[in-house]
């Protein structure tokens, strides 16, 4: 059976479809929903105190008794930004100025960590799920989630990623190939240009690990959700997907942009936050590249370039999305989670023995 294998009964999982917690774009709403359908739900705390994550979290267990995946990405504090951000000030002054926002702020920098707090709600909350992007934490951070009992998840972006994780003690990994929207979870400092799709990606991770390996990029639909499994996934991630759901927290112009995205539509920089992610291209995109500055350290850039989305204008708004989002459609989470697996199970048994004789 295509639905149950290690993971699925590991996480208590009717579906080996995880929803992908995008920072605050998802919602316990969200989460629950696609718990509730059979999937895993998942819930960002990027930015979150730990006060607020525990009401996400409390938020979600009021909806549902499914399982649940709580993520957290990690950086370093970067150095004083006074100096180093001003080329980039200048950059975005111009739009500034059209816009009549007046001066661009001037960023402060952030440390990406689990800090006591959150750590106390994780011990109080015990989701079902961990996961991590950019890395991991300290292994004492580690084995204090581990000894909670805590299944724990972290993104690899490349074969070798994926090994360094396995050796660090996560319990599956999540093989990001290079068209999934938002953030590239690479850690290790290889080039872009050099992580490959997920169907290279996929196959090679498989063979190279002994824990399960969860397929995310590009995935869309039931079609994309049995190619990733004959790779050798045993899970799919799902994350532009879900954003037109009406339980997500995505402003309207950022589903009109989904609703019109192409396969052509979005570009991998790093203008935006300072890391490279996946947006659909727009002008703020376009004038940040073609004016080759240096961005601020992540997350301090979003500080700079976030209040030009309070214009209400598309075109100065941050629109996360992977190379998939063309096949995306309006439904709830629940409608969708139907639908994936009503597709999928359609294309796998178009592809049964009996069928291709």
């Amino acid at each position: 059976m295509w639905s149950q294998n290690a993971l699925t009964k590991r996480l208590n999982l009717n579906w080996p479809i995880l929803q992908a917690p995008m920072g605050d774009l998802t919602t316990p709403g969200l989460a629950a929903a696609v718990s509730d359908a059979g999937g895993l739900g998942g819930l960002g705390m990027w930015g979150f105190s730990g006060e607020e994550a525990e009401r996400r979290v409390a938020g979600f267990r009021q909806l549902s008794g499914g399982s649940l995946n709580v993520n957290y990405p990690l950086w370093d504090h970067p150095s004083d930004l006074t100096n180093t951000a001003q080329p980039m000030r200048r950059a975005l002054q111009e739009l500034y100025d059209q816009e009549e926002l007046g001066e661009v702020p001037t960023p402060a920098g952030s440390a990406g960590l689990v800090s006591d707090d959150h750590l106390a709600m994780l011990k109080k909350m015990k989701p079902e799920v961990v996961s991590f992007h950019f890395g991991l934490p300290d292994q004492p951070i580690i084995q204090a989630i581990r000894q909670i009992g805590i299944f724990i998840l972290s993104s690899a972006t490349t074969v070798a990623e994926a090994k360094d994780l396995e050796n660090r003690g996560v319990d599956a990994v999540i093989a990001q190939g290079i068209e999934a929207g938002g953030h590239r979870g690479t850690y290790s400092g290889v080039d872009i240009s050099m992580q490959p799709g997920l169907f290279a990606l996929v196959p090679q991770v498989a063979d190279a690990v002994t824990i399960p390996v969860i397929a995310a990029g590009g995935i869309a639909d039931g079609r994309t959700i049995a190619a990733a499994l004959m790779l050798g996934a045993q899970g799919v991630q799902l994350g532009t997907a879900f954003l037109r759901c009406e339980e997500a927290n995505v402003l309207d112009k950022h589903r009109d942009a989904l609703r019109h995205a192409s396969e052509s539509s979005t570009v991998v920089s790093d203008v935006i936050s300072g890391r490279p992610a996946r947006f659909i291209k727009n002008r703020l995109v376009e004038h940040l590249a073609s004016s080759q500055t240096e961005p601020a350290a992540f997350p301090a850039q979003m500080a700079l370039t976030d209040p030009l989305a309070n214009t209400g204008k598309k075109q100065l708004t941050a629109l996360y999305a992977g190379q998939s989002a063309a096949l995306g459609r309006d439904l709830s989470a629940a409608d969708l989670m139907s639908k994936l697996v009503e597709e999928t199970i359609a294309s796998l048994q178009a592809l049964s023995p009996a069928t291709t004789r």
